[in-house]
């Protein structure tokens, strides 16, 4: 069995560790290492994982095979302190929401083998002990990185968790197109997503931002299906759930609104193009 280390023990980490850790040796890296393990149960299985648990200082062997599961405005900074043990054939895999992280981190390990991931599966943590898999989804990989390729991650990632993307950069603009339109919006109405079909003002509030999406990605030079389209057909799915930047905000942690719309915004001032319902969105959860 070989070594895979875990960056981050949310719950994408920790459906990570459940989906690896009966293949390889797992090991969490955390900014503090408290006792040598690391176990959580997962549901509804009932299955107890145990992962070895290290932090910068107390990890000596390089790291060969990594999964950054940080939020996106973490994820640049939590590698920095292990820069020291990523060879040159380092593979990452990369899970954060939203766009721009997977850039920054790009162009600083512009040597190492890169891949980034758009995932579906639905999973929370109740506590810290705890994974609930509450959907089973999809999760779409595809290169970032010259050297990364699906041979090269076959051998540690089994087929069954995973589906080859030949071009991972529309996949990755199609979810984070569904962010940038139901996120923002359920922070600044304080509602789960489906209200936002259900309420006529969220509603076409939903519309207006997504009208300004589509011009983005028209721009971009991609042929998808339409924001809103995508955005309603989620908030339809998944009615009852409360998103994870509203989860954020409530719980008053950092949002992920620059690698959402903070990104749309850089891209519309890169492509010259007006996005005034994003930027009145963006400046108000600013100042939420």
């Amino acid at each position: 069995m070989s070594n895979v280390y875990i960056l981050g023990s949310g719950a994408m980490g920790c459906l990570w560790a459940s989906y690896l850790s009966q293949y390889h040796n797992v090991s969490f890296i955390k900014r503090r290492a408290i006792g040598e393990q690391y176990e959580f149960t997962y549901q509804p299985n009932n299955k107890l994982i145990r992962c070895m648990c290290y932090d910068a200082k107390t990890l000596s062997r390089p790291i060969n095979r990594l999964i950054l599961a940080t939020k996106a405005y973490d994820a640049l900074d939590a590698l920095k302190p292990i820069t020291h043990l990523l060879a040159e054939h380092t593979e990452i895999v990369l899970l954060q929401n939203g766009l721009g992280s997977q850039q920054e981190i790009v162009k600083h390990f512009p040597h190492l083998t890169i891949y980034a991931c758009s995932s579906t599966e639905g999973a929370y943590k109740p506590d810290e002990h705890t994974l609930v898999h509450a959907g089973h989804g999809l999760n779409k990989i595809g290169a970032l990185t010259q050297s990364a390729n699906f041979q090269s991650l076959q051998s540690w990632i089994p087929n069954q968790f995973i589906l080859w993307q030949d071009s991972i950069e529309a996949i990755l603009w199609q979810k984070f197109m569904i962010n940038c339109a139901i996120n923002p919006l359920t922070v600044i109405y304080q509602c789960a997503n489906g209200q936002l079909l259900k309420n006529s003002d969220y509603h076409q509030h939903l519309k207006k931002i997504c009208v300004e999406i589509d011009i983005i990605t028209t721009a971009k030079g991609y042929q998808l299906t339409s924001a809103y389209e995508l955005a309603r057909k989620v908030c339809e799915v998944t009615a009852e759930n409360f998103s994870s930047m509203l989860q954020d905000a409530r719980n008053h942690r950092h949002t992920e609104i620059e690698y959402m719309t903070g990104y749309l915004l850089k891209e519309s001032a890169r492509l010259k193009l007006e996005c005034p319902n994003n930027q009145t969105l963006y400046s108000a959860i600013q100042q939420a």
